[in-house]
């Protein structure tokens, strides 16, 4: 049921992540393109600005589902199983704390943020796009608590999933390697 639950946030934040992408690549090719043919658009700068500015809290979110943030993994998996599974407990403590300040905070600001617009479209106020904020940080907080068991798991395993990664893919490599071998051999 976690594993579903996490199979569908992903889904939905690689999603928005997609259609935020599009979205500003498309603003972005169309500000250019009008630039260039001497029409510049006025509201393209905020509204890429805005974009990115989503698409980059989205990102560090699926990054937080995905466990791919920086880590210093090494330092865990060379200490004791106890010592490792305290030492990752206590950090993901940490990282929870801030995302709640984060979350506290980022929606704190949205009250005052409400009075306020972008200045090319006066209609979206700023609250709007300050809200990725705390939307965010809630789902980094989520992301967290769905992926503890399995870091929790890699800590008392003494595993780095960073290593085991690339394990994996200098595996898969070999065995391309060694299937393409056989094929020019065969002929």
């Amino acid at each position: 049921m976690v594993a579903k639950i996490e199979r569908l946030l992903l889904w939905a934040i690689e999603t928005i992540c997609l259609a935020l992408l599009v979205t500003l690549a498309g603003a972005v090719v169309y500000s250019t393109t009008m630039r260039y043919l001497g029409a510049s658009p006025a509201r393209y700068d905020e509204i890429a600005s805005v974009l990115l500015a989503w698409l980059t809290y989205f990102g560090a979110a699926y990054a937080v589902f995905m466990r791919q943030h920086m880590g210093f993994s090494g330092i865990v998996i060379a200490l004791p199983k106890s010592a490792a599974i305290a030492l990752t407990l206590f950090s993901e403590l940490l990282v929870i704390i801030y995302f709640s300040v984060t979350a506290y905070y980022g929606n704190a600001v949205l009250a005052v943020a409400k009075w306020d617009s972008l200045l090319s479209l006066r209609w979206m106020t700023l609250d709007i796009v300050q809200s990725v904020i705390p939307i965010a940080s809630v789902l980094m907080i989520i992301g967290t608590l769905l992926s503890l068991p399995r870091a929790l798991r890699l800590a008392a395993q003494g595993i780095d999933p960073e290593h085991a990664e690339i394990d994996k893919a200098i595996a898969e490599a070999e065995a391309e390697t060694a299937s393409l071998d056989l094929k020019d051999n065969a002929k």
